[in-house]
């Protein structure tokens, strides 16, 4: 069944509700669908006309109705003995004594794959690539990981500058005269130094030590 909507928009116009409308037939095969023309104006006359590739298959009983409301046209549609498996054309309304003309598409039959192929819609998962494919896909948490591994790599390195080396050298430095002073105080308050001056002459030399490395702007 086709809608057709007249003088809805504005006078003489028209409009369908189904474009195209497909009747599946065979060679020698017949069907009628009606089409219901609803008039939104004054009663008016509506004519109806097929397109030339149509004339042997489209055959309206009345193709001059006077619509005043709502009119139902019965249209029959066959596939003549020996014709044509499909058959595509329009069909058209006329109103406004021929001032306005619109037509609608109508299939008929059964189209031939080799002359009108089928379109076949891809879906969009099937555009991506596979992971068999071959390709390879890097996930998110891969990504994140080498971004952390990176910055770290990073704030190691702009630590590790001059002042930090010359620190861990100094540090280095102080550390084994320390041991070596504390050594030599040891062996000499065995021969001429008591063991209470040697803890003070240790412990005076640590204090200077801790002055000196809290005095240098490095640490700072």
């Amino acid at each position: 069944m086709q809608h057709v909507h007249i003088n809805r928009l504005g006078v003489n116009s028209i409009e369908f509700e189904t474009d195209p409308i497909e009747v599946p037939l065979s060679p020698g095969g017949e069907r009628s669908f009606e089409m219901v023309i609803i008039n939104y104006g004054s009663p008016t006359h509506v004519h109806l006309s097929a397109s030339e590739s149509l004339k042997d298959n489209v055959t309206f009983l009345e193709n001059n109705p006077y619509v005043r409301h709502e009119e139902y046209i019965p249209v029959i549609v066959r596939i003549p003995a020996g014709g044509r498996l499909f058959t595509k054309g329009e069909i058209f309304i006329t109103v406004g004594y021929g001032s306005k003309k619109e037509g609608f598409i109508i299939k008929i039959g059964i189209p031939d794959p080799e002359e009108y192929p089928l379109e076949v819609d891809v879906g969009e998962q099937l555009s991506k690539p596979s992971l068999k494919s071959g390709i390879k896909v890097t996930s998110n948490r891969d990504a994140k990981f080498h971004e952390v591994s990176a910055h770290m790599f990073k704030v190691f390195y702009d630590a590790m500058n001059l002042k930090v080396v010359f620190f861990i050298v100094l540090l280095s430095i102080l550390t084994i005269l320390f041991f070596l002073f504390v050594k030599m105080m040891t062996l000499v308050s065995f021969e001429s130094l008591s063991f209470y001056p040697a803890i003070v002459l240790s412990i005076l030399f640590t204090a200077f030590i801790a002055y000196l490395l809290l005095k240098l702007p490095i640490i700072k």
